[in-house]
């Protein structure tokens, strides 16, 4: 929420003849008609009868709970969650009522049952800019367009055809952050892993779409890095969702985020008309474009291949978990030894192995829950009333702050979904098993090649490595320094083409 505040105190309150009042009054108008106003229809007086949600008091008129959640809204919604229940409501904004889910037992049963209905987005004068009106997966409201999109989109990088057709794609580019980090990734002061990280998922990506990948210095690759961030930024700002009635005041921002759109569409919209015209040429690129430009022949669609967000969430993901794994080096010990006994050392481990790693994957699975690279989704929007039978969901994990990958290895844990980190529901990302399997990959090649250390200072002592801030709503790149620190000689030899 930030952003939402940020901008809220840069605005010039004084100015544009007191439109800003004027706006304000009429928002005020529009929330007190609302609520003395109400349809006379049956379905109406039905859900007048039930029970209104618990809400935390403090409320504010205009504002609602937006200066009670303050800059870390997700810590206040965990504490107020704590006394309200696993779903609550908050009036944000001069226009908005949030349902917060708080339990995976509420998310299941409103996103993923109810996903009907619940699979809506909001749409502001920003992210109409963004989109392009609508036409990109993230931001599109539940229309046709969504459905046909959803369709192809798991038909083309679906698991089967993810495990199939690109598992050795994946596994090539793992092999090549291993090489770049032998390289310089062993000196006393340590290095900043970011641009090997976004190098490794920026190539993963791109070549199971495109059949594209860069060097570190290519253009191509230093923008599509910028529009990542960029695209995480604009999706992480509400303050038109807020505040529709801000609008006039932030055209500067509206026309930012339509020239992102654009940007976006430079990049990728060649990557898309090479494979367009490799098709029509008679020389079909093997990728996920490819596949998804045969779909759309035969629906007659049109959509956009180019959303890029996922490209800073899998980054985020893969930094955090190296700077936690930097801190508890007995976890990197034992995932170590488990594929030391299972895998050894003369190969990198396959996704078919990862039914043999169950601690490795335990790992992936608590970097997700302990530090996720998003700490709210993007809000879901119901499309009509709904009635949901309010219960006690008990605490899913004890010891919450505390790292344990065990904990995911319980009996039980296969019945609990255990992170949200890529959505839920129908709006769940569409590559969110792509990122899962990359994420599994290359943690464990990292594990079995390298001891990720600490810094040493001048005198040779260890440094401490930051974790990501969790009072930080909005994305952000984390920065530190480690050593990787080579644990055998097979290290080239296990990056060897096959």
């Amino acid at each position: 929420m930030t952003g939402v505040l940020n901008t809220l105190t840069s605005l010039d309150w004084r100015s544009a003849n007191g439109a800003l009042v004027v706006a304000a009054t009429a928002a005020t108008g529009i929330y007190v008609a609302n609520r003395l106003l109400t349809p006379e229809d049956k379905e109406a007086e039905k859900f007048q009868k039930l029970n209104k949600l618990p809400s935390p008091s403090g409320a504010l008129p205009i504002v609602g709970h937006l200066f009670s959640v303050g800059k870390s809204p997700h810590i206040k919604f965990s504490e107020w969650g704590r006394t309200l229940g696993p779903i609550y409501s908050v009036k944000m904004g001069s226009s908005r009522t949030w349902v917060i889910h708080n339990s995976s037992e509420v998310i299941r049963e409103m996103l993923d049952r109810r996903g009907a209905t619940y699979s809506d987005r909001i749409s502001t004068d920003i992210l109409e800019a963004f989109s392009a009106n609508g036409i990109m997966y993230g931001f599109a409201q539940n229309n046709s367009y969504l459905r046909v999109w959803r369709k192809h989109t798991n038909n083309t990088i679906s698991k089967s055809k993810l495990e199939k057709e690109y598992s050795q794609v994946l596994i090539a580019h793992s092999k090549q952050l291993l090489l770049n980090l032998l390289e310089k990734g062993n000196v006393p002061e340590g290095i900043n892993p970011s641009d090997k990280v976004y190098l490794y998922n920026v190539n993963s990506m791109c070549s199971v779409i495109f059949n594209k990948s860069f060097t570190m210095d290519d253009p191509d690759f230093k923008e599509i890095v910028r529009l990542g961030v960029s695209t995480l930024n604009v999706a992480g700002d509400f303050t038109l969702e807020l505040f529709p009635f801000l609008a006039p005041f932030l055209r500067s921002k509206i026309r930012r985020a339509g020239l992102l759109q654009l940007q976006i569409k430079q990049v990728f919209g060649k990557y898309v008309e090479e494979v367009r015209q490799a098709r029509k040429d008679g020389n079909e690129v093997k990728c996920a474009c490819n596949e998804y430009l045969k779909a759309q022949e035969t629906d007659n669609e049109n959509g956009h291949m180019d959303d890029v967000a996922s490209l800073d969430t899998s980054s985020i993901a893969l930094l955090n978990g190296i700077s936690i794994l930097a801190n508890y080096l007995n976890v990197q010990e034992r995932a170590f030894a488990e594929i030391k006994d299972n895998i050894g050392l003369d190969r990198l481990p396959r996704d078919t192995d990862e039914e043999r790693l169950p601690y490795t994957r335990a790992i992936l699975t608590e970097i997700l829950r302990f530090r996720p690279p998003l700490w709210l989704g993007v809000p879901h929007s119901n499309i009509k009333d709904e009635e949901y039978e309010g219960y006690h969901i008990p605490y899913i994990y004890p010891d919450p702050y505390m790292f344990k990958p065990e904990r995911h290895l319980d009996e039980d844990a296969g019945n609990v979904r255990q992170h949200y980190a890529f959505g839920a529901g129908r709006r769940i990302c569409p590559g969110s098993f792509l990122a899962e399997k990359s994420l599994f990959s290359v943690i464990a090649h990292i594990v079995q090649a390298f001891r990720i250390e600490p810094p040493l200072d001048a005198q040779g002592n260890p440094l401490e490595v930051p974790l990501s801030d969790i009072t930080l709503t909005e994305p952000s790149i984390p920065i530190f320094k480690v050593r990787f620190v080579p644990r055998h000689d097979n290290i080239k030899s296990m990056c060897k083409d096959d």
